[in-house]
């Protein structure tokens, strides 16, 4: 749900230096929702965005990231609230199918492919460097989940002084179809009151045209 402050002007872009970050569309994730209505609008909205953005010319930097752990690494904090919670969905194990990018959407050789290892999209990995040297001030999130990882990418990324625009349409919670209010909240005042954008897939795809 968007908040109806989002009713913008027709000059509206997401200027020159942005880049594109797709939090967690893991195969283990995408599996757990594809059947599901939610999940279904959620992966269609996603891969129109996607391809959207990979035909862009020139095209900016899209990003993707992936949760995954190395033999040992996620049985050494097994103690931890995080590590509780990541193990009730699997093992996260680097290298299987299940941490891979879902095949709904487009990957290329353009892309970059971020490993992490918390909820935050840069925790344990470069991005937060290569938004840097790249000159990037402007962030385009979509993702799973909401209130988990697209949440603390976007408070860390908020504290990181760039432009945030979350798409409304392209983040989704699990268990999908619980909780709408939660989500409502999150999108219209927990995100508003940073002074954040929250678009529609529908502006997003106008702006990208216009950026």
């Amino acid at each position: 749900m968007v908040p109806k402050q989002q009713d913008r002007g027709s000059a509206l872009t997401f200027g020159k230096s942005y880049a594109v970050l797709n939090l967690d569309f893991m195969t283990i994730l995408i599996d757990a929702i594809k059947d599901t209505t939610e999940g279904k609008a959620f992966i269609s909205n996603c891969s129109l965005w996607n391809n959207a953005v990979h035909s862009k010319d020139p095209r900016p930097l899209v990003i993707f990231t992936t949760l995954f752990f190395n033999p040992g690494e996620l049985e050494s904090v097994k103690d931890a609230p995080f590590s509780k919670l990541v193990r009730s969905f699997g093992p996260f194990a680097a290298g299987t199918p299940e941490v891979q990018i879902a095949s709904q959407f487009t990957v290329d050789e353009k892309d970059v492919i971020l490993q992490k290892t918390r909820w935050y999209a840069g925790a344990g990995n470069e991005l937060e460097q290569l938004l840097k040297a790249q000159d990037i001030d402007t962030v385009i999130l979509s993702g799973l989940t909401l209130s988990g990882v697209v949440m603390s990418t976007v408070y860390r990324l908020f504290d990181l002084d760039f432009n945030i625009y979350v798409i409304s349409d392209n983040v989704l919670d699990l268990p999908p179809g619980r909780n709408q209010e939660h989500t409502n909240a999150m999108l219209d005042i927990l995100i508003s009151k940073m002074n954040l954008e929250v678009i529609s897939i529908g502006e997003a795809l106008q702006m990208l045209e216009r950026s």
